[in-house]
């Protein structure tokens, strides 16, 4: 470079990147789902309701699939999305399945989840396939390790 103050040395010299830390979420968000692990969890969340709720009438398996394609995925997207915005700062992975599942057990409450043996397959269905949801997408996360010691 020279020192003349008029060099356009700078302005055509290779571009280079700028340094970036790799972590484009916020400080203190600890743990991270891109969509693809959300649309996964919720694949697998329904499959697996859907598989716990035909259990007692497999012939019902395919009815049972149809019939809560729009409700599962609305639900879980919605609800999936929120848990997981409130949970981005908790690092361990185990609470937030045990928060899906506890989340899946408080939806069905409103609507007499404990009140019969039909009803608490039901909503218990609901409760597993979320928690098996969320443990499906474990390795799918990005977890900022920043502040860790070495």
């Amino acid at each position: 470079m020279s020192q003349n103050p008029w060099s356009i040395d700078e302005e055509y010299a290779p571009a280079t990147r700028s340094p970036s830390t790799g972590w484009r979420y916020g400080p203190k968000d600890r743990v991270v789902l891109g969509g693809k692990g959300l649309t996964l969890g919720i694949a697998v969340a329904h499959l697996t309701f859907c598989v716990l709720l035909s259990s007692q009438s497999p012939e019902w398996a395919v009815v049972f699939f149809i019939y809560s394609l729009l409700p599962v995925w609305a639900v879980g997207a919605a609800v999936g999305s929120i848990l997981g915005l409130a949970l981005r700062r908790v690092r361990n992975q185990w609470l937030h399945v045990a928060a899906f599942f506890a989340a899946g057990l408080l939806m069905c409450v409103p609507f007499g989840a404990f009140s019969s043996t039909g009803s608490l397959l039901f909503s218990s269905s609901i409760a597993v396939a979320a928690g098996v949801g969320r443990l499906a997408i474990w390795k799918l996360v990005r977890i900022n390790r920043a502040g860790e010691p070495i």
